[in-house]
C-alpha cells in the first residue's frame, strides 16, 4: 500500500495541514544512569521496537538501526518498516505509536518558557496513534503534526491520524479534535472519524467496531511498553545496561557553533 507524503503549511495557506496538540510537562526520557531530581529535557525516546525500525540522525546521511532508549531530537527521522512498529515517548502519560510503514521526522522538540515544550512532527507516510495526557493548558505546551491540507487542534485526547495517497484521516477515541483547513473547520468528537482529501473535508462517520477494538488493544499493549521502559531505566541505574549515546551532535549545538563562528568572523573582519 502506498502512502501519500504529508506537507505542512500554516493555517492561512489553503494547502497546509498541521495537527496541533497541547501537552503537559517535560518528557520522561532518560539518557544517563543518574537519577536526576531536576526536570528532564524535552525529548522523544524510542521504546518497544518491533521489527525493522531505523533512524536518520540530523547531520547524518546514513539510516541506522534504532535502539530502545534512543533519544530522538530535532531534525531526526524515524521509519518503521513492513510488519514493524515502535513507540515515541515524551513522558509516562504521553506516547506516539508508529504503525508499520510509517515515516516520521521530528522537525522540532524543545522546552518552552513555561515548564512545557514545543513539538513539531512531520509524518511522511503511515499511521500514528497519539495517546495524550489530559488537562495540558498549564504548561502552554504544543504538539504539531504536519499533514496535507488540514489543521487539527487538541487539548489532551487519544486519536489516530493516517496518511494515505494524499488523504488524511482522523479517528478520535477520547476527547475532541478540531480539524480545519483555513476556511472551514470540523470538530471530530470521541467515537467519530473524519476524512480529508487534498485539504478538503470529504466525509464523516462513527468509528466502527474494528477501529474501537484496535484502540482498546493499544491501551493494553501500552502497559507492556511502560513496563519495558521502567525495566530499561532500572537496569541503567543498576549498571546492568549501558545508556544510549548519540553518534552525532545535537542539532541545537551545531546551530550555536555556527553562530559563534559567524560572530568570530565578524569580529575578525573589523
Amino acid at each position: 500500500m502506498k502512502h501519500g507524503r504529508w506537507t505542512l503549511m500554516v493555517p492561512a495557506l489553503a494547502a497546509g495541514f498541521s495537527l496541533f496538540f497541547v501537552f503537559p510537562t517535560l518528557g520522561t526520557a532518560q539518557t544517563s544512569s543518574s537519577a536526576a531530581a531536576s526536570p528532564e529535557p524535552a525529548e522523544y525516546v524510542i521504546e518497544d521496537i518491533q521489527g525493522n525500525v531505523q533512524v536518520l540522525e540530523a547531520g547524518s546521511k546514513d539510516w541506522e538501526t534504532a535502539q530502545e532508549g534512543q533519544v530522538v531530537e530535532s531534525g531526526d527521522e524515524v521509519k518503521a518498516g513492513d510488519n514493524s512498529e515502535a513507540t515515541l515517548m515524551m513522558e509516562s502519560e504521553t506516547s506516539v505509536h508508529l504503525a508499520a510503514d510509517t515515516d516520521v521526522k521530528v522537525d522540532q522538540i524543545q522546552a518552552n518558557d513555561t515548564g512545557g515544550f514545543l513539538s513539531h512532527l512531520e509524518v511522511f507516510a503511515g499511521n500514528i496513534l497519539a495517546d495524550v495526557k489530559k488537562h495540558l493548558e498549564a504548561s502552554h505546551s504544543t504538539f504539531e503534526v504536519e499533514s496535507s491540507g488540514v489543521i487539527c487542534g487538541v487539548r489532551g485526547t487519544a486519536f489516530e491520524v493516517t496518511a494515505q495517497d494524499g488523504t488524511a484521516q482522523v479517528a478520535t477515541h477520547e476527547g475532541a479534535v478540531e480539524v480545519g483547513n483555513g476556511t472551514e473547520s470540523h470538530m471530530v468528537n470521541a467515537g467519530n472519524f473524519s476524512e480529508f482529501q487534498s485539504g478538503k473535508f470529504h466525509l464523516a462517520r462513527q468509528l466502527n467496531r474494528q477501529e474501537m477494538d484496535r484502540f482498546a488493544k493499544w491501551r493494553e499493549f501500552r502497559k507492556r511498553v511502560f513496563q519495558k521502559r521502567r525495566q530499561r531505566l532500572e537496569d541503567i541505574r543498576n549498571h546492568k545496561r549501558t545508556a544510549w549515546v548519540r553518534k552525532h551532535p545535537r542539532l541545537e549545538r551545531a546551530i550555536e557553533k555556527r553562530k559563534m563562528l559567524k560572530r568570530k568572523k565578524r569580529r575578525d573582519d573589523r
